[in-house]
């Protein structure tokens, strides 16, 4: 008896047409897989969505690490004063100043006006005087209080009120820096060896009230600009080279007690505006001069050297 074949068996006719039915099904599976696996295998359309969704995800990341909060500009430097440290970032939710605030910014020093100031005018002042070479310079260039350099007093507020360098081998010119020493009541520069005129800028000295220049060999004219000092008490300039006429302007110095011109070259007649200062002036030379003209009478008991001067009293 022929044997029947096994229910599971077919024939090769039947074995082909089951194979290919197999094979589309798998293909179709390998070709679904890789559409899924390999984006090149997706078509054009399905490609931009895709590429669409992965930015989508992307800025979603990025928003979830900076905190969720979306920046409408770039991200803006803190401003800072200049030479301080930038401080550390800030935390998230730290309040910045406000970006309309200015932040100040040093003014440049100047010579007045501040501690600071009069430190820069003493500097300048050992600067054109030869400082390395005064008999004494102690503190002078150093972070030391002002009150403790070498000549120098200062008020409670640090400001330079008296320079007493006297008899302090000072050479050169007087700087013009001086004049903005403006708590100053005392400027002592006698007996040394200064050269030049006396800087105009001395006139701006308001609170002044002693001025000793005496015994150097300072040149020019005396200072219109000083009968501008109401509070000058005491104008000692003998003993120089200065030469010209004596300015009409001491005459407006009201509280003016003691004025020395003797020893110069100063020529011309005695201004009669010096009678007003016979109600202060106590005490005055003109001897050794090349003074011309008459001595005012109100001035006859003042003048020290009256009998020095060879000229007659006015009528």
């Amino acid at each position: 008896m022929t044997p029947r074949p096994h229910a599971s068996c077919h024939t090769d006719a039947g074995n082909q047409g089951g194979v290919s039915a197999a094979r589309e099904r798998r293909d179709r599976i390998i070709k679904g897989w890789s559409v899924y696996v390999n984006p090149h295998g997706l078509r054009r359309k399905a490609r931009q969505a895709a590429l669409a969704l992965l930015l989508i995800a992307l800025a979603a990341a990025s928003l979830a690490a900076c905190g969720g909060d979306s920046p409408t500009e770039g991200p803006t430097q803190p401003t800072r004063a200049p030479g301080n440290t930038p401080a550390s970032t800030a935390t998230s939710g730290a309040t910045d100043a406000p970006a309309s605030m200015d932040i100040p910014t040093p003014v440049s020093l100047t010579v007045s006006g501040s501690p600071s100031g009069d430190r820069e005018v003493l500097v300048a002042l050992y600067n054109a005087t030869d400082g390395p070479n005064w008999r004494s310079d102690k503190n002078w260039l150093s972070d030391a209080p002002l009150e403790e350099w070498f000549g120098v007093a200062t008020n409670a507020n640090g400001r330079v009120t008296s320079l007493e360098l006297d008899l302090n081998w000072l050479s050169g010119e007087i700087p013009k820096e001086l004049g903005s020493l403006s708590n100053l009541r005392t400027l002592d520069l006698a007996k040394n060896v200064l050269s030049g005129e006396i800087p105009p800028e001395i006139g701006n000295l308001s609170s002044l009230q002693n001025l000793y220049l005496f015994d150097n060999q300072l040149s020019g004219e005396i200072l219109k600009e000083l009968g501008g000092i109401s509070s000058l008490n005491r104008l000692y300039l003998h003993t120089n080279q200065l030469s010209g006429e004596i300015p009409p302007e001491l005459g407006s110095l009201s509280g003016l007690e003691e004025l020395y011109l003797h020893s110069n070259q100063l020529s011309g007649e005695i201004p009669k505006e010096l009678e007003s200062l016979d109600a202060s002036l106590y005490t005055l030379t003109l001897r050794s001069n090349q003074l011309s003209g008459c001595i005012p009478t109100v001035l006859q008991s003042e003048l020290i050297d009256f009998d020095q001067l060879e000229l007659p009293l006015c009528g």
